[in-house]
């Protein structure tokens, strides 16, 4: 349960839309004047603990050389010369520099880090690559700036070009508390030659936008895996961490489950909402995961299922060591996010000699039993661009972060790192993209078929738990019946508690 200074309980309770006309009208007219939370007016954004009030247009940079700390991930430290020279070019003044401070990889350990220096109140780093899982914890708080009191309307109007849901999720009681700059879009990329050598035909088939079901995914595995010999068939990320929230997940949505019922009910209303942890498609999940990892071993094994093609060591592994398996040749499939994409298809990997196809399906969209769940299924991702309120440096700061979200340097991004621009229609624009242009079809295709986990006060320690008894269960210390139905205990009780 997350609490503003007051003590009141703050959480997002409705799945509704909020839409950018609600965004620019809580800005207002230009000229209309509004309360910055320790911000001030002057041109580089000199910090305040004041209540002085101004208007977005007071915001602006008065042409002082300056640098802007930008805080991001590993991402980009390789390519920030590369992505400075785009922004100068699509208009950022050169005496604005950028230092790109490389901190940890991770939304968990990047908000670890996050929480110490905006709780301390620190003025740096100016502006943060932030996820959305951040905002019930940040917002309520007011540990970042409400963009809806610092950007024009034209810049706001900007957002009804990108994922609604993307820009969702960093809103909270009708502040926006980021600014789209990545959409993060899971696939399945595979060992293309292995396959073909084995006898079957991905691009006759079309497995890039015609995704698999399970059961042929893992007979076309176990099949590959045994013409080849390679140690492994199928990796993930299976830690405690992914067991609940990413890669459980996301298979119990292909199998037409999910936590809290039809979709819409993600958000809330807490407390009276259908919690459906204990519902046979989620035992079935578990059987499936089971299935896979320990064949006919598990005594709770699926009846005709191919199994044994997802290594054990995968409840151990995060996102990054469940690739080592997949890049040393020793996996036919991996699942992971945008960036491997561009990491495994470039010359020097495995080149023309990757394939990359959709998230497979347990039952189709309209054999599932609830809304928004069934067909292929990704967890979307999403990360942001934040401004720090105890910024000093405001109006170019502000400057950066207009920069940062052109559709330029959007595409510049695509390029350096793999990972897909939060505009749909600039994955369309993406031709001269290297590597990921080969397989534009598929981005846009997974891009479709994406679901949002919760985005309220109680999801972290829901998530939490479902994870821990998800991965009991893997690793064989519970059934999947006890499993789910302790999840289900958890969740009521923290829903109860919420409400």
């Amino acid at each position: 349960m997350v609490r503003d200074s007051s003590g009141t309980t703050n959480s997002r309770t409705t799945a509704g839309r909020v839409s950018r006309r609600q965004f620019v009208a809580s800005v207002g007219a230009t000229g209309t004047a509004l309360g910055l939370a320790g911000c001030s007016g002057s041109g580089n954004g000199s910090g305040s603990n004041g209540t002085a009030e101004q208007t977005a247009a007071d915001i602006e940079y008065d042409g002082s050389d300056v640098t802007v700390e930008y805080s991001t991930a590993p991402l980009f430290g390789n390519s920030a010369d590369a992505l400075k020279q785009t922004l100068y070019d699509v208009g950022l003044p050169e005496s604005i520099d950028i230092n790109f401070t490389t901190t940890v990889w991770g939304a968990d350990d990047l908000q670890d880090r996050y929480n110490q220096i905006l709780s301390a109140g620190r003025p740096t780093p100016d502006l943060m690559l932030t996820n959305f899982a951040y905002t019930p914890f940040f917002a309520p708080r007011e540990w970042l700036l409400d963009l809806n009191t610092v950007l024009s309307d034209d810049k706001l109007a900007e957002l009804d070009g990108h994922t609604d849901v993307i820009v969702d999720s960093m809103s909270w009681d009708g502040g926006l508390y980021g600014f789209p700059q990545i959409m993060g879009i899971p696939t399945i990329v595979y060992r293309k030659d292995l396959v073909e050598e084995a006898g079957y035909d991905p691009e006759g088939q079309n497995w890039a936008t015609e995704p698999l079901s399970w059961e042929h995914f893992a007979e076309v595995t176990e099949a590959t895996m045994t013409e080849h010999g390679t140690d492994h068939g199928y990796t993930t990320a299976l830690n405690q961490r992914n067991a609940g929230s990413i890669t459980g997940y996301e298979h119990l949505m292909t199998n037409g489950g999910n936590y809290f019922g039809d979709v819409e009910n993600q958000n809330g209303p807490i407390g009276d909402r259908p919690v459906t942890l204990d519902d046979d498609r989620v035992v079935n999940t578990l059987r499936q995961l089971l299935t896979f990892m320990y064949g006919s071993d598990s005594e709770y094994a699926v009846d005709g299922l191919t199994g044994g093609i997802l290594p054990s060591e995968a409840l151990g592994w995060d996102t990054n060591p469940s690739l080592q398996s997949f890049q040393a040749g020793e996996a036919v499939f991996h699942r992971n996010w945008t960036f491997a994409i561009a990491k495994f298809g470039a010359e020097g990997e495995f080149g023309q000699n990757l394939g990359v196809m959709p998230y497979p399906y347990g039952v189709t969209e309209s054999n599932a039993k609830y809304g928004g769940t069934g067909g292929s299924q990704a967890k979307l991702g999403g990360w942001h661009l934040s401004v720090n309120p105890n910024t000093e440096k405001l109006g170019a700061t502000i400057e950066v972060l207009k920069a940062m979200t052109t559709d330029e340097y959007y595409l510049k991004v695509f390029e350096v790192t793999g990972e897909a621009p939060p505009k749909p229609s600039l994955i369309e624009q993406s031709d001269n993209v290297p590597v990921v242009n080969r397989y534009l079809d598929t981005l846009q295709y997974q891009a479709k078929n994406q679901f949002a986990p919760p985005i309220n006060a109680v999801w972290d320690p829901q998530k939490a738990a479902i994870g821990q008894e998800f991965h009991a269960c893997l690793n064989q210390d519970k059934s999947p019946e006890e499993a789910a139905a302790a999840a289900q205990e958890q969740i009521k009780q923290i829903e109860t508690q919420e409400s």
